[in-house]
């Protein structure tokens, strides 16, 4: 009798729901400045119960199909007061709204319920961390490798945006490197927001910017994190950190401490063959390295007044890669067959510190001034001593190779901003950066030392503003570079060039109404080569094959433009892309050594277009964000000897089942497509990773982690250059399970700020 009665209930309400009329409910929500606000739930409440509820989307939201009556209005956002209005609902409504600053603790369990893991807002993706499955991650660098299009490199120590190279990364409109990233705490980012298309005022290499958001806790005085993961790969590693922050009056403290052993298995093939000399060889390399890492970080802030103050920030990190190389060879020339073992055992030594200071002065309430200077100093040294032992005839060979390469870089810049009334802002700067770097190779009795140095002097500004329902951003970005390379063995100049670029940008958006938006973008940008990259170090294979750096790489010039329609939380992005110069790995025969080099070169251009749909889903404890992209790439160059592209799909998904107040599921992967790129074709790759969590006593956070459950991280290309053809397989073995503890206790209000004033961050290592 109770489902019957229940089934009629049912039957009753959606009759009368239905038998009323209905409405639509939008508006505009900004702050006090009118300043839009970014992030934020709307709710429509009648009797305390939840009727209706949506998310703030560029400032706007839209609430359809609300039966006439009677309702409470109630609009969260971090940081600021809750807003509540009494509405009686008999005609569709728009309303502009406007919230007071506040420090005031949100209501967390409605959030929680209700928040999407990921948004999308023109484009650009938010990772909602706070109060998420994603704040259970027991770091930053496998947090951010759970979200959309980025990949975090086998070391830990790279980040890359699919289709976008290396980003950079912001925090509070600082920019930071990814030793800070890594030593922040899951528990303070907010949200992750990944920007595919950014301003002016970001260097000239930024094609995206990762933006990380701070909460804002409550109360003042100490907090201290402790968290420790143990990982299960091909052996067994451990993660170890500590944080600390203090704060009294208007100084602020931070130290931090991590302790990492590793133990890391790395392996690749590769079957080549040289088609005008009758040779071909193929090998299968594996390399087993313990590297214990001890990274260390501090900063100091001091406010100096409301608005002013001034911040030191230092990190160090050092780690001894003690590692074998075992490599399996066969050769075969002219019909002659002889298989070699190679077998190095190296000792490697890496240094990096980085220092700076920063001094931030409000000229007035309209206009800031910001100037910073840094020092960077990396330093990598490596010992190898090698053996093969070949078969046809038998022979045992010896040789023993030193390297020493280190880079220090000196930046300075400065910043200034002012407002102007309805929304309009002017950003100017300049920033220098010196840079200089030395490799030194020592090979049995042979030894050579490159000098190489670098004065990049960059001038930008940027006009942005809202007019009606456009918000636009324009910028122009100016730079100067002087490179100057030679040999101490030579006299003369090897590089030797002095160029200005002009790197301009445009943005966009028209709100068409409160559920949709149109965007517009245009950057030109500009990558250039790591240093270690553009140095003569080298990298023993076999007695056949070595890795060399390319002390001729020019820097890649790229236009960008793209436009994005975006429905309610729903968007499609199309995109064109020209490189000039993009750099790829080549292998060609080197007749003078009588030896196969694999190293980066400048290929002619690259090009491509992509469509990428973006489609979250929210169904109660259920929570998924979904992308689909289609893709055509071509790389061109003279020493192709086929050119075909084909299209291919990037897919990911994203899914959090909430199963309680302290627990929480989470399941996610990602997949590439075959991929036929003029030179290059590439093989499907993907991989499926899990997470559960669970918070116990409210302090302790235990998570469960399975990464590429399936062991498919495997990346194959085949390609064709001039007289070689070449197929290679990079085994990743990122098969993983991994336990994580965290614990924290205290809490701190925290006003920290500090900024890395080096444009060459990422160029360094």
């Amino acid at each position: 009798m109770k489902p019957f009665i229940l089934i009629l209930t049912l039957i009753a309400s959606f009759n009368y729901s239905f038998s009323q009329s209905l409405h639509n409910f939008s508006g505009k929500v900004t702050d006090e400045k009118n300043n839009q606000i970014i992030v934020g739930d709307v709710l429509i409440l009648q009797n305390n119960n939840i009727v209706k509820y949506t998310s703030i989307n560029n400032g706007m939201f839209l609430l359809e199909a609300i039966p006439q009556g009677n309702y409470t209005l109630k609009i969260y956002s971090l940081g600021y007061e809750t807003y509540l209005q009494k509405l009686n609902l008999d005609k569709d409504l728009k309303l502009i709204i406007k919230l007071k600053g506040s420090t005031t603790k949100l209501d967390e369990v409605l959030i929680t319920a209700r928040k999407k893991l990921i948004e999308n807002k023109n484009g650009n993706l938010i990772a909602n961390v706070d109060k998420t499955l994603l704040s259970k991650e027991s770091n930053t660098i496998d947090l951010i490798s759970k979200l959309p299009s980025i990949q975090v490199g086998p070391n830990r120590e790279t980040i890359s945006v699919i289709g976008k190279g290396n980003p950079l990364i912001y925090m509070a409109g600082q920019r930071i490197s990814i030793e800070e990233f890594s030593s922040l705490q899951v528990d303070d980012i907010k949200t992750i927001e990944i920007i595919n298309n950014p301003s002016a005022k970001y260097e000239a290499n930024s094609r995206s910017v990762i933006l990380i958001t701070r909460k804002k806790n409550a109360g003042k005085g100490t907090k201290v994190s402790l968290t420790e993961t143990a990982s299960f790969k091909n052996y067994f590693n451990n993660y170890l950190s500590t944080n600390l922050t203090t704060k009294k009056n208007n100084i602020e403290l931070k130290l931090d401490a991590s302790y990492n052993q590793l133990k890391v298995w790395e392996s690749n093939s590769l079957d080549y063959e040289l088609t005008d000399q009758n040779t071909s060889s193929d090998y299968l390399v594996k390399a087993v390295t313990t590297r214990p890492q001890f990274i260390f970080g501090g900063g100091l802030y001091y406010q100096l007044n409301t608005n002013d103050y001034i911040s030191i920030s230092t990190r160090y990190r050092t780690q001894n890669d003690p590692f074998y190389i075992e490599t399996n060879t066969f050769l075969n020339e002219n019909g002659t067959e002889n298989n070699i073992y190679s077998y190095s055992d190296n000792e490697n030594v890496r240094r990096f510190s980085s220092s700076n200071i920063n001094f931030s002065k409000s000229i007035n309430k309209k206009s800031n001034l910001f100037t910073g200077f840094q020092y960077t100093n990396y330093k990598n040294s490596i010992e190898n001593a090698i053996k093969n032992t070949y078969d046809n005839p038998f022979k045992e060979t010896f040789l023993d190779r030193f390297q020493d390469f280190e880079v220090d870089d000196f930046s300075a810049r400065a910043d200034y901003d002012i407002s102007f009334k309805k929304d309009k802002k002017l950003e100017l700067g300049i920033n220098y950066t010196n840079t200089s770097s030395s490799a030194l190779n020592e090979i049995e009795n042979n030894t050579t030392k490159y000098k190489y140095t670098e004065n990049n002097t960059a001038f930008y500004s940027q006009f942005s503003g809202t007019i009606k329902k456009v918000n636009f951003s324009f910028g122009l970005r100016v730079e100067n570079t002087k490179v100057e390379a030679s040999y101490k063995e030579n006299s003369n100049l090897e590089i030797d060039r002095n160029n200005t670029y002009f790197f301009p940008k445009g943005d966009i958006n028209f709100a068409i109404d409160s559920t949709k938006t149109l965007s517009f973008n245009y950057a030109k940008t500009i990558l250039r080569p790591n240093y270690s990259s553009a140095a003569s170090t080298a990298a023993f294979i076999n007695p056949v094959l070595e890795f060399r750096g390319n002390t001729s790489l020019k820097p890649t010039l790229i236009d960008e433009i793209s436009t994005t329609f975006q429905y309610k939380d729903k968007s499609l992005t199309a995109q064109y892309s020209y490189m000039k110069n993009p750099v790829h790995y080549s292998l060609i025969y080197d007749k003078s050594d009588e030896i196969s080099v694999m190293f980066p070169s400048n290929f002619k251009e690259e090009y491509g277009f992509s469509l990428t749909l973006n489609v979250p889903f929210k169904y109660k404890f259920w929570s998924s964000s979904n992308i689909i992209s289609l893709n055509y790439n071509t790389i061109n160059d003279v020493r192709m000897v086929s050119l075909k592209s084909s299209p291919y799909f990037y897919l990911y998904t994203n899914h959090q089942f909430k199963i309680n107040n302290t627990s929480s599921f989470n399941l996610n992967g990602w997949a590439l497509t075959n991929r036929q790129e003029g030179v290059f074709d590439r093989k499907l790759v993907y991989a499926i990773n899990a997470t559960f969590s669970k918070t116990f006593f409210n302090k302790l956070d235990l998570t469960l982690s399975l990464n590429d459950i399936f062991n498919t991280m495997t990346f194959k290309e085949n390609y064709q250059l001039q007289n070689i053809k070449a197929k290679s397989i990079f085994f990743s073995r990122s098969h993983e399970f991994a336990i994580s503890l965290k614990y924290s206790f205290g809490a701190i209000k925290s006003s920290y700020k500090n900024k890395d004033v080096n444009d060459n961050l990422n160029r360094i290592r």
